[in-house]
């Protein structure tokens, strides 16, 4: 008996362990917080996965991250009054895969015509099914922004939430 709770209390520690280390990451790193005027964290919607641990974020379908260069990916939920934020920020195996994967969506969004977005990087935006997506690399990140409508005023704002986002990124290494 105490050996299975000893080996419970470990497990515990080691997801504890690892959501700090989530936490610490670099991709975690480009959440913005205070830079958001009007926008609030939702309290507990921090996700972190690394390797196999994207499950965490990507249900279904992770390996399709990892064989593009996915190495870690950290995920948080904003909301300011009636609009909400997704922002998820990836870590790269390298520029070039950073680079390769915000052409790959802008493919294989082409039916959507991706807008594109006019500051340090390489990205570009869509609107489709009630929300607007913001896809963006630079270096070794590549980010994704979604705003729970597809309206003006949700470009306005997803641009807003991005560039938070590319400063911290333009600090973080």
């Amino acid at each position: 008996m105490n050996r299975r709770w000893f080996a419970v209390l470990l497990g515990v520690l080691m997801a504890v362990a690892a959501w700090g280390d989530g936490e610490n990451s670099p991709c975690a790193k480009l959440l913005p917080s205070a830079e958001l005027k009007g926008w609030k964290e939702v309290q507990g919607s921090f996700l972190y996965g690394k390797g196999e641990g994207l499950t965490s974020i990507y249900n279904g379908g992770y390996q399709f991250y990892l064989k593009n260069g996915v190495q870690e990916a950290a995920q948080r939920l904003y909301q300011r009054n009636d609009l909400y934020a997704t922002i998820t920020t990836h870590t790269m195996k390298d520029t070039a895969s950073a680079r390769r994967f915000v052409e790959h969506w802008r493919s294989t969004l082409r039916k959507q015509k991706p807008q594109a977005i006019k500051m340090t990087g390489t990205g570009f935006w869509v609107q489709a099914d009630g929300a607007t997506t913001f896809y963006w690399a630079s270096g070794r990140f590549f980010v994704t922004v979604m705003v729970t409508r597809d309206d003006r005023s949700a470009v306005d704002e997803g641009l807003a939430v991005l560039r938070a986002v590319v400063q911290r990124a333009s600090r973080v290494k």
